[in-house]
């Protein structure tokens, strides 16, 4: 089996939003928090990162054609303006910007700053990310489907965040269903529905080992190189999903259909236009969280007595 744990994991969410700009998957969610990952997740508000890439005239908005217009160019430099964009072309267009990414993440991990990663270095920022995952301290993570996460507002006005349907309310911080479902794939050892802390220590052990090649401390090459096949595994997958026709190449609509459903997503009215207030994140109320919508608020609804 090969094995993948958390770290790895992260690396490949960052890559799945870095290979179709800002493919926010959780935008109406809340934010992951990451204490204590030690700022391994950099985020930056996402209205001023799709400001900064799409509002090409500066005027605080974007609309469809300037989406359009920043997409065609930057298929147009990957593929050196022919039609078709090939999978060497597509790797190469976020290479650069996956490995400024793994260094980033080496670079944190390696607290002590020798150049060189200890299993205990390497496990620490997975072990604050299981913590996470496991609400009631209680040592195990479920694998059960996580679904519905909203933000809901205690009595003290604190956030608390709870997913429906999760066993005990227990809260699907760090994942949405699909990471779930990864992570329980690799980590779940017994297959008993549950992920242990024992089992997880097992499993990024047994990373950290494939990886160092059964040296005490991992290089940065060796980090490196791990993450590069992950990498292109992550792409060549992603590739067949976007190659809709499957002649081994991408069109420019085929490049663009992500980005073109975010773009719809984002345009809430539909007129065309992302505006300020599209762009930020919407939380889901208790109402949102609890169940169907409020119809005690439609036009004509009549309460019963």
């Amino acid at each position: 089996m090969h094995l993948r744990p958390t770290i790895s994991m992260l690396l490949g969410a960052a890559f799945l939003l870095t290979i179709t700009k800002f493919a926010f998957a959780q935008i109406d969610s809340p934010p992951l928090p990451d204490g204590p990952l030690q700022g391994l997740i950099k985020r930056e508000r996402m209205a001023d990162r799709l400001l900064a890439e799409f509002d090409t005239n500066r005027d605080g908005k974007i609309t469809h054609a300037e989406f359009n217009s920043v997409l065609g160019a930057r298929f147009a430099s990957a593929t050196h303006g022919t039609k078709e964009m090939t999978f060497d072309q597509f790797l190469a267009m976020h290479q650069a910007n996956f490995a400024k990414h793994t260094a980033e993440m080496f670079r944190r991990a390696d607290w002590n700053g020798d150049g060189r990663l200890t299993l205990e270095e390497f496990a620490a920022p997975q072990r604050a990310h299981f913590e996470m995952m496991d609400q009631d301290g209680a040592g195990v993570v479920p694998c059960n489907p996580v679904s519905n996460v909203g933000l809901r507002y205690g009595a003290t006005g604190a956030r608390d965040y709870r997913s429906k349907g999760n066993a005990g309310g227990r809260a699907g911080r760090g994942f949405g269903s699909f990471g779930r479902a990864q992570f329980c794939s690799d980590a779940d050892l017994s297959r008993d529905g549950q992920v242990t802390r024992s089992e997880f220590d097992t499993v990024v052990a047994k990373e950290f080992v494939r990886a160092s090649g059964g040296a005490a401390t991992m290089t940065f090459a060796q980090f490196s190189a791990e993450q590069t096949a992950r990498f292109r595994d992550i792409s060549t997958k992603r590739f067949k999903r976007l190659d809709s026709d499957g002649d081994g190449k991408l069109s420019l609509a085929e490049f663009a259909a992500p980005s073109e459903k975010l773009f719809d997503r984002l345009d809430r009215n539909h007129d065309g236009v992302i505006s300020p207030d599209e762009m930020k994140p919407r939380f889901r109320t208790r109402s949102d969280t609890d169940g169907a919508p409020d119809r005690s608020r439609r036009p004509g609804f009549q309460r019963r007595s």
